[in-house]
């Protein structure tokens, strides 16, 4: 096997089978820890998030039909062509596995912690990773996703916030009033 190249040489459908290989672990993640949760809105709210990634898998798959004019190949085949499993960006991204990988074992605050982390760890690499690049699609394809992350990390704050009213340290509106000076 070659030197793998730079992570600025990163062709668009490298990009593509990059973020959709990183979605299905977040899938994987969402739906392993559902299952560990006891029945509460915790375990729904994972439930609808890991049915949110399918969406994301969608946005990914039609931005690049849109930009290459035809379907997204298989990236099964692709993979055992190509090899992209070893793409720089891919090696990078792996990163993000230390959050997606982890299990709660059923403990709530735990899986809300994970998957916040998660959210605010994928957010500013996507943010990063789409200023090195030169491709206006890639950067497009980034900073989307990171709007994705950014707005599941808002859902599972807002439910953390609504979740912990009645302790003493919270302040509720606080969280809001925050929200509302960036709008």
């Amino acid at each position: 096997m070659g030197r793998l190249k730079p992570v600025k040489k990163t062709t668009f459908l490298e990009a593509v089978a990059a973020a959709i290989q990183h979605e299905k672990e977040v899938f994987e993640f969402y739906l392993r820890n559902a299952e560990s949760l006891p029945e509460s809105p915790v375990r729904q709210l994972f439930f609808q998030l890991a049915e949110d990634v399918d969406g994301h898998i969608n946005m990914i798959r039609n931005l690049y039909e849109q930009i290459e004019g035809g379907e997204l190949p298989n990236l099964k085949i692709l993979a055992a062509v190509h090899n992209f499993h070893t793409t720089s960006l891919q090696i990078l991204m792996r990163r993000l596995d230390r959050n997606t990988a982890q299990n709660a074992a059923g403990d709530e605050l735990e899986a809300v912690s994970l998957a916040t982390r998660e959210h605010e760890d994928a957010a500013e690499f996507y943010n990063k990773m789409a200023d090195k690049f030169e491709d206006p699609n890639i950067r497009n394809l980034f900073r989307r996703l990171a709007n994705f992350q950014d707005e599941n990390r808002m859902l599972l704050e807002s439910y953390a916030a609504y979740s912990t009213q009645g302790s003493p340290q919270s302040q509720p509106g606080a969280y809001w009033e925050a929200e509302d000076l960036d709008a």
